[in-house]
């Protein structure tokens, strides 16, 4: 094995595990809960792994959070009485997906098995109402992030809106909670910003030469520049974002 990140290796294949716990639990349980069973061993590995890599003077950013994440989920199995492989939220497979960018080396019909693992959370997990904002976050972040990739723009731009960039930022404050969901959020809008400038420079390119019949420039330029001014805003309220979880992603 790779000797640069134990905690996060292990932190996936629990991450996996998971998935197929969940996919089993409810058509065979008892193959669910050797899944249950693994996926706690290497979650539980997770803590005594951590911190064995430093770059410049700090902890490797994803053994910060794998590391949190467990630590959240072992508060969430202790305060709700549950087993810790139940006390997990929002899967924790697509939000590693998420973090190394692999939406968008998935094929349309991946994709979709991405979406069905989310609405897990909201069809299975009978908490799921009474779900704080910074985990229903994670749910709405990956999402809009899948949309996103399939192209449904406005979609992915209601889901950060709505459920992320307007709500109350204090919420997503506080120990082991999320913090990292908000400012990527401001992040994923600053994406959504320049695929909407690219979709309007190629209808330029394909079209009209982006001048009207005197010359001037037409609107579409306009529009040009005013998605390229969003995309550099979001983007500067990204980079002053004060220090959260993964920043130096």
């Amino acid at each position: 094995m790779n000797n640069w990140s134990h905690a996060m290796y292990f932190f996936t294949a629990g991450a996996a595990q998971i998935e197929l716990y969940r996919k089993l639990k409810e058509i065979d349980p008892n193959q669910a809960a050797v899944h249950a069973k693994r996926a706690e061993e290497y979650m539980m590995k997770v803590p005594g792994l951590s911190g064995k890599k430093w770059i410049m003077a700090r902890q490797l950013p994803f053994d910060v959070h794998v590391l949190r994440k467990v630590r959240k989920w072992q508060q969430r199995a202790h305060e709700l009485s549950l087993d810790f492989v139940d006390a997990i939220g929002v899967s924790p497979a697509e939000e590693m997906i998420y973090l190394w960018n692999g939406y968008k080396r998935m094929r349309p019909e991946h994709l979709q098995v991405s979406l069905d693992a989310l609405a897990w959370s909201e069809t299975h997990n009978p908490r799921w109402d009474h779900e704080p904002l910074e985990e229903k976050a994670i749910l709405s972040l990956l999402r809009a992030a899948i949309k996103r990739t399939q192209g449904q723009i406005q979609d992915a731009r209601t889901l950060l809106l709505d459920n992320i960039i307007r709500q109350d930022r204090l919420q997503f404050k506080g120990f082991l909670k999320d913090d990292w969901t908000c400012p990527s959020a401001h992040y994923e809008m600053a994406v959504i910003c320049w695929m909407e400038r690219a979709a309007l420079v190629r209808t330029v390119a394909d079209g009209a030469s982006g001048q009207d019949h005197k010359g001037a420039p037409n609107d579409k330029d306009a529009q040009i520049r005013e998605k390229t001014k969003e995309c550099g805003e979001w983007l500067d309220k990204v980079a002053a974002w004060e220090s959260f979880t993964l920043d130096a992603r």
